[in-house]
């Protein structure tokens, strides 16, 4: 136990040596050692476990599922602005005004690629590995969650760092590099390209493809009921999101409906998804797919989400538009997640709809929700919308998850446009601050109106290249053959 304890938590800091976003001075001056102890940490099973808990651990990062991941797409949309009181983070999303040195875009590349990294060496050497007979099967399992963890951050690279699949015909338009080998010595170090879009996406639905055929329906070295490590299911679930960005709408709505049928998950009641001993914030609860965990003594502390955004906490600088509060129905249990109250301290807004999604400032013992039953239907409904003649089925879906937050919800009866746009309408309500929100507006070629405090809008088809972020200064520097994202040239 002590030798998986220690490995698990210095496995990231020896790969960051590796990261692409380090500066070419830094990235080439690696202690050959510490590559060595890079090619030795997975060795057997319990390293090789030790590697996986290393690589979910990036994931934490406030650069990360942390708190990035959650806040950006929304407040770079319609959702989220930064209050007037405020501590400087994320200002520049809030105004459309970032730059190439952004200390967010920066760290958000480098720990996503420290990501590929770690994935990439689990992978590579793991599938070399000879164990025991006794432990072939929980080191496949393992394998697996590489293959979908590389996957889940090629496919957040390509969110952030690129234009949506359908933004040329064919996807033929630039994406992030793809790089699938990673060497561990300092004479490894590449300077790629980057691929195009359809290239990233093959590679992404190849991983997850990979990882629900390794992954078996019962999962081998934790318990099925533990969401903290992606399952057979989670493969297929973000499998199913992945083909749905891509417009793939037969094998979207076939992946959902495996993940549905599959009966692993159940979703939260009306009465308990906002409070409860077992609520949308507990860990582990029943709808949850995949999430990002913490507990008592490891979390992000100051940095965690819910500081940033919970009044009274150590931040709480996000607040909600008036324009999100105003979408959902006062007899919408989810209403409850953004309760009209007051900016915290002197000189904030009053009133202000806070953002009480996520609470927990003592233990942090809170899972950050990568993906969930919800969206598995939401998916669904809107493959089947965007599919001839399944109006009704799709409709159905939809209902599910709009009669479970309003139980006043009537029955939809829409079709062709009119009911894809209530079903983007319910994602936005189902998944306000989960990161989903630009995605979903960009992917469908939506406009929208961006909020400020102070009721000031601006129109964002006026800034659409500054909703990708930018290549990094460090990066472009580091990478003679990296091309900047057109925004920002």
């Amino acid at each position: 136990m002590k030798m998986i304890k220690y490995t698990a938590k210095i496995l990231p800091l020896m790969v960051v040596a590796l990261s692409f976003g380090a500066c070419k001075k830094d990235f080439l001056n690696v202690n050959p050692q510490q590559n060595m102890d890079v090619a030795f940490v997975i060795e057997d099973l319990p390293t090789t476990k030790a590697a996986v808990m290393g690589t979910y651990s990036l994931l934490q990062s406030p650069s990360y599922y942390g708190r990035s991941m959650m806040i950006l797409p929304d407040l770079m949309a319609d959702n989220m602005y930064i209050s007037r009181k405020n501590s400087s983070r994320y200002i520049n999303y809030d105004q459309y005004i970032v730059t190439i040195n952004d200390s967010y875009a920066t760290s958000s590349w480098n720990v996503l690629y420290r990501t590929v990294v770690n994935a990439n060496l689990i992978i590579t050497k793991g599938e070399k590995l000879t164990v025991p007979e006794t432990m072939v099967a929980e080191v496949n399992h393992l394998i697996g969650e590489a293959y979908a963890l590389r996957g889940l951050a090629y496919f957040d690279l390509l969110r952030l760092y690129a234009e949506p699949y359908n933004a040329t015909a064919g996807a033929g338009h630039i994406g992030v590099p793809v790089v699938i080998k990673s060497g561990t010595d300092k004479n490894d170090v590449i300077s790629p390209k980057r691929n195009t879009v359809k290239e990233g996406y093959d590679q992404v639905v190849s991983d997850l493809k990979k990882a629900v055929a390794s992954l078996p329906v019962t999962p081998i070295g934790f318990s099925a009921s533990n969401r903290g490590h992606i399952s057979h299911y989670a493969a297929e679930a973000l499998l199913a999101r992945v083909y749905l960005y891509m417009g793939d709408y037969v094998n979207a709505e076939l992946a959902a409906t495996n993940v549905i049928t599959g009966n692993k998950y159940t979703l939260l009641t009306n009465a308990n998804y906002v409070s409860g001993s077992t609520s949308f914030r507990t860990q582990n609860n029943t709808e949850s797919i995949f999430e990002i965990q913490f507990n008592a003594t490891n979390n992000n502390g100051t940095d965690a989400l819910a500081n940033f955004l919970l009044q009274g906490s150590s931040y709480g600088d996000g607040l909600a538009t008036d324009d999100l509060f105003n979408s959902y129905k006062a007899s919408d249990v989810r209403r409850g997640f953004l309760p009209k109250g007051k900016r915290s301290g002197s000189g904030g807004e009053d009133p202000a709809y806070v953002i009480t999604k996520y609470n927990n400032t003592s233990t942090y013992e809170e899972g950050i929700k990568v993906i969930r039953l919800s969206e598995i239907y939401l998916i669904r409904a809107e493959a089947r919308a965007k599919q001839t003649g399944k109006d009704a089925l799709a409709a159905a879906d939809l209902d599910v998850i709009a009669k479970r937050a309003d139980a006043t919800a009537v029955t939809t009866n829409a079709t062709g446009q009119a009911l894809i746009d209530l079903i983007i309408a319910e994602n936005r309500k189902e998944f306000a601050f989960e990161g989903h929100r630009l995605f979903d507006l960009t992917r469908n070629k939506l406009s929208f109106t961006k909020y400020r405090t102070g009721g000031a809008t601006v129109p964002a088809a006026s800034m659409v290249l500054k909703t990708v972020l930018p290549i990094p200064l460090s990066e472009m520097n580091a990478n003679d053959n990296m091309e900047q994202n057109e925004g920002y040239k």
